[in-house]
């Protein structure tokens, strides 16, 4: 984990808050970018239950689904992966918590913080947005609120949520790549028409009180 200090986006260049729109309300496309987001891989056989109790939100088992809680989203990566993501500087809290819930199991608990940046598309449009360069069927019958997959778009490899009904999603794209593909938005909602937003708040996330025994046990 980098010394907040030390942090900057990978976006930084683009001075995005200085071109930040007060007004969104009519664009077609919103663009965004959540920096420095929490972010723990978990790789092995975890035992959601255990996860549950120590961070406040359970391992999706369904492929491609997003478990919410405790201002965390936990996304299904594979068969046995996946990545937990939360608010600014609770990496180290949550990786702390997972390593002590899962001690002595064969499972790997990484923080991946600094490797991806996380833009957010949303508005009327950000639907045919994505659907331009992502080879995934992005229609509601097919790719809905909670789910998630990695994927690519215009040939970066992403990780994609969607968060809401609305069509809202995020994009969690490695550092190499976030500019180029903030470059391809720019350029493909173009004639649609987009518009900046300021980073969107988050809440803080707080380690859940453990349990106490119960009495003779």
């Amino acid at each position: 984990m980098a010394e907040t200090y030390q942090r900057q986006s990978p976006l930084a260049h683009r001075a995005l808050d200085a071109h930040a729109s007060d007004d969104i309300g009519n664009a077609a496309i919103v663009l965004a970018e959540r920096r420095f987001l929490a972010k723990i891989n978990i790789r092995g056989k975890a035992d959601s239950a255990a996860v549950k109790q120590a961070i406040g939100v359970a391992l999706p088992t369904e492929p491609n689904t997003v478990e919410t809680g405790n201002n965390l989203a936990v996304l299904w990566l594979g068969p046995a992966e996946w990545m937990v993501v939360g608010p600014p500087n609770a990496e180290g809290a949550i990786e702390d918590c997972l390593n002590e819930a899962l001690a002595g199991a064969s499972i790997g608990v990484v923080d991946v913080t600094e490797g991806r940046t996380t833009i957010r598309v949303s508005g009327p449009m950000a639907r045919d947005l994505l659907s331009m360069g992502c080879p995934l069927d992005l229609h509601p019958r097919s790719f809905g609120a909670g789910r998630c997959a990695q994927s690519s778009i215009s040939r970066s490899p992403v990780i994609l949520h969607q968060v809401d009904e609305a069509g809202v999603y995020d994009i969690f794209i490695e550092r190499s790549q976030s500019d180029y593909l903030w470059t391809w938005m720019e350029t493909g909602g173009g004639p649609y028409g987009i518009a900046i937003a300021r980073e969107p708040e988050t809440t803080a996330w707080r380690r859940p009180a453990k349990r106490k025994a119960k009495a003779g046990s």
